[in-house]
């Protein structure tokens, strides 16, 4: 998300011809960052950064100090990052749809890492299991790395990760690529069908957007959301994201407030689901 943001911070700053400064508020899963934002002053000063943890925290937290749906005004939406499920070559499995066989005939004999509990990662596989009606256990861990190389001693047979981190295994043929959580087939990976193409609907991904304090006043608004969306469309942003693994994907302001409400009910679904008792 830093890079990310530096990235956006120093084109927006080119753009509005004044400093635009990352100050980065970590802890708490974003929340001491978004309740900052949301408590500030609505004069387009002060913007947030976020992944669309923000629509999955109220799920996750018992009680939170803000109410982004009333808090915060979205400016947009402009970066996706595509999550796929891999496995070890050991499973006998090379697509979604055997894959949910294999799970069918062997409830509970699989299991899967992500980056920890809580994530997008670990999320997005509870609604796969639910969708899919199969059993595979969640292992934990504290990040990526740990569960690629465990996944690379064949100590887990599967591993949701972003497309980033595991290209160079799945290229290397030291891991498989199942299936693409994102409604459609990601361009580096083009012959990773989409899960979609199997469970019809299905529609997982980590996107980031930026959003200004509630009440901020509407001209300012639309002159940073115009800024903003001019960013995304440049050839560099392109570039200097595809470097990253993330995609580049405008949404309009109005769609992101969608998103987030239709996105807080779908995270909602996925804890009860999990087991996930909020903090």
């Amino acid at each position: 998300m830093d890079g990310i943001c530096r990235v956006v911070a120093k084109e927006m700053s080119a753009s509005l011809g004044q400093p635009v400064v990352v100050e980065n508020r970590p802890g708490g899963g974003e929340n001491i960052g978004i309740n900052s934002v949301a408590k500030s002053a609505p004069d387009g000063y002060t913007l947030l950064f976020s992944s669309n943890t923000i629509a999955m925290n109220p799920s996750l937290y018992k009680s939170l100090p803000y109410d982004a749906t009333k808090d915060l005004a979205a400016v947009g939406r402009i970066t996706t990052m595509t999550m796929l499920i891999v496995s070890h070559p050991a499973v006998p499995a090379r697509n979604v749809s055997e894959l949910i066989s294999y799970a069918k005939q062997n409830p509970d004999k699989l299991s899967y890492g992500t980056p920890g509990t809580g994530t997008p990662h670990h999320l997005a596989m509870e609604l796969f299991k639910s969708a899919a009606s199969v059993r595979i256990i969640h292992v934990p861990y504290k990040g990526t790395g740990p569960g690629i190389s465990d996944m690379l001693g064949g100590h887990i047979p599967l591993l949701v990760a972003t497309t980033a981190p595991i290209k160079q295994q799945v290229q290397q043929g030291l891991v498989r690529a199942i299936g693409s959580m994102d409604r459609t087939r990601h361009a580096e990976f083009k012959d990773v069908a989409a899960i979609s193409e199997t469970l019809p609907g299905f529609d997982v991904g980590i996107w980031h957007g930026v959003f200004a304090p509630a009440g901020t006043p509407a001209p300012i608004m639309r002159k940073l959301s115009g800024v903003l969306q001019s960013v995304v469309a440049e050839p560099q942003f392109k570039n200097q994201m595809s470097a990253m693994g993330v995609e580049p994907r405008w949404v309009a302001p109005d769609e992101v407030m969608t998103l987030l409400k239709s996105e807080q009910e779908k995270w909602s679904d996925a804890t009860k689901k999990a087991g996930i008792e909020p903090e």
